[in-house]
């Protein structure tokens, strides 16, 4: 009963990294063309640490981390995995050491069968791990680039840590998509920029509008305003632009993998082809090669 529990609780893990991953539901359309944008590494999470990566999971078939083929442990991690389990359950922990030495492959085999809380317990640590590393990431560039809301933000995580954490979310929600389009070295960065810019000042003139008496200034006002709207449309336009060429680039990659994907069929149609295959496969399963996994 415990290992299932174990195993839900795995399972659920790594359902909650890959829905960490999947981007947020679409707001405005201009959102989901410029403002919405994430990074491979964050869509990704976190992954394998330092050191060697021996494969692993339940079974035979490792739990899958968003954006990675297979979930990988370094030997590090298997050792802390191990230490784990031998406090739950000393006499599996000393059988599976022995069977570490004898026969690796074995080993991972069995450990993913026997080590489900163990590992569940990493992957949090893990998740975690990377959520804090992004954290001070997305802080240095903060500093670097806008440095007033740097050091608004820092005043408060000593004098009101529940008010920092709303206010870093929302300073996460306004900077974020320039931060992650710098990241990509996208284009996407600069408009941005100048958006958020042209916004505040936007914001700005608004509220003098409304609060001036002078008929003179408030039309010096209005005529400011709409120059500002005016560059704020062409950013709109720009923002388009980026999206319609990286549409055009997604298309084209996937053109390409559609002609390989065909290619490779066709080759595999051919007899020969098969029948080579075919018989490499017998003669593995007859010689009962180690590493090789068709299942």
């Amino acid at each position: 009963m415990a290992k299932v529990r174990g195993m839900i609780l795995a399972l659920a893990i790594a359902a909650v990294l890959i829905a960490a991953a999947l981007p947020c539901p679409a707001g405005e359309k201009d959102r989901r063309e410029g403002q919405n944008v994430r990074t491979a590494d964050e869509r990704r999470g976190p992954g394998p640490g330092p050191g060697e990566r021996p494969e692993f999971g339940p079974g035979d078939r490792p739990p899958r981390g968003p954006g990675r083929e297979r979930f990988e442990l370094t030997n590090e991690e298997i050792d802390r995995i191990m230490e784990g389990l031998k406090q739950r359950d000393p006499q599996k922990a000393k059988e599976l050491a022995e069977l570490r030495k004898k026969e690796p492959e074995k080993f991972k085999f069995e450990l993913g069968r026997n080590a489900h809380e163990e590992f569940a317990k990493l992957m949090e640590e893990r998740m975690e791990k990377w959520r804090q590393q992004r954290r001070a990431e997305f802080l240095n560039w903060l500093e670097k680039n806008y440095p007033r809301e740097a050091r608004s933000l820092a005043s408060l995580k000593e004098r009101d840590p529940n008010l920092y954490e709303q206010k870093l979310s929302s300073t996460r929600e306004k900077y974020g998509p320039i931060y992650d389009a710098e990241r990509r070295n996208s284009p996407l960065a600069e408009v941005l920029k100048e958006d958020l810019r042209l916004k505040e000042r936007e914001d700005e003139l608004i509220g003098k509008i409304k609060t001036t008496t002078d008929q003179k200034e408030k039309e010096k006002l209005n005529a400011e305003l709409e120059d500002v709207v005016a560059d704020r449309y062409d950013l709109i336009l720009r923002r388009k632009q980026i999206a319609y060429e990286r549409l055009l680039k997604e298309l084209e990659e996937l053109q390409n993998r559609i002609k390989e994907s065909q290619a490779e069929m066709l080759k595999y149609q051919d007899s020969k082809v098969k029948t080579d295959n075919v018989k490499q496969r017998l003669k593995d399963l007859l010689e009962e090669k180690k590493g090789i996994r068709w299942d």
